[in-house]
């Protein structure tokens, strides 16, 4: 019975070093936004922006899946097992932030948060910014599968990992035909969900790509570049495939303005036949194993 009690208490301990880091994250947020130092500091109304809302605790969401990876090992001591969570946790969490607020300001380098999210509550901007924290705290929880708890190769993957993310969200202008900025200021949703179907298909076949066995690192990038073209091969095939199979109208008016209900519906299209691609391309990239398939002389 004491053993339980022990237990217990343990639990209750690391959750509030939990919470600890996730209040770390409240001035986090603060110093990526300074706009949003008003904000912080006073009571939050989540029914007066729903924008502002989605945005914020998309973070938290995001510093969640992260968390999740982390492995809690007492045989060595209580206070040793705390101080490795507490370093693995603040370094992870702060890459984390970092991640976010970089590719934000790739992707988003046309947007000013205080702009789209104080004043004009641009649910779109949210939904978009939304989608990148996930997908950047599932790869970052993958890197750190991979890493096996070192710090150092958390850094390498992290890096690595963010060029290969960073030139697919570069990429996203040739595979789709939808004017991103102009719908994303216009406060479209079909924009915002083309984008994520695009955004979290790459995250998953990046992600499939980097969760190999880390021994060489030359080895383990040429493996993980390979994998990679490999998906750039597959990919279109089964994004073509889609639209010849069901004979979809892939027409997207470009000459005049398309109606708001032509642009959602067009984005909810864009966004699923990324998605259902990378999915269907992650089955031949990743679950064909060849075995002795080759005789062995």
């Amino acid at each position: 019975m004491n053993e339980l009690f022990d237990k217990l208490i343990l639990r209750i301990v690391f959750t509030v070093v939990v919470c600890g880091m996730l209040f770390f994250y409240k001035y986090a947020h603060m110093m990526l936004h300074p706009s949003s130092r008003k904000q912080i500091f006073r009571e939050f109304h989540p029914t007066k922006n729903a924008a502002d809302t989605l945005h914020f605790f998309a973070r938290l969401i995001g510093i969640g899946i992260l968390f999740s990876e982390f492995r809690f090992d007492l045989s060595d001591g209580f206070f040793l097992a705390m101080l490795d969570f507490a370093v693995q946790g603040f370094f992870a969490a702060g890459l984390y932030l970092l991640s976010v607020y970089t590719l934000e300001s790739i992707v988003l380098y046309n947007f000013e948060y205080t702009d789209e999210i104080v004043k004009k509550r641009n649910m779109a901007y949210a939904f978009v910014g939304f989608v990148n924290s996930i997908a950047l705290a599932t790869l970052l929880k993958t890197c750190l599968e991979v890493g096996e708890q070192s710090l150092v190769m958390l850094f390498f993957l992290w890096l690595f990992s963010m060029v290969l993310l960073g030139f697919a969200y570069k990429a996203y202008s040739i595979f789709s035909k939808m004017p991103f900025a102009r719908l994303l200021m216009q406060q479209n949703l079909g924009a915002s969900i083309s984008y994520a179907g695009y955004t979290l298909g790459w995250t998953m076949l990046i992600t499939g790509a980097i969760d190999q066995s880390l021994t060489d690192i030359k080895w383990y990038s040429v493996q993980v570049l390979l994998r990679l073209l490999l998906s750039l091969i597959i990919f279109p095939i089964f994004r073509k495939g889609i639209m010849i199979i069901f004979r979809v109208d892939k027409n997207y008016a470009t000459d005049k303005e398309p109606t708001a209900e032509g642009s959602l519906g067009y984005g909810i299209f864009e966004g699923c036949l990324f998605f259902t691609s990378a999915f269907l391309t992650t089955v031949i990239t990743e679950h064909i194993h060849f075995g002795t398939f080759y005789p062995v002389s």
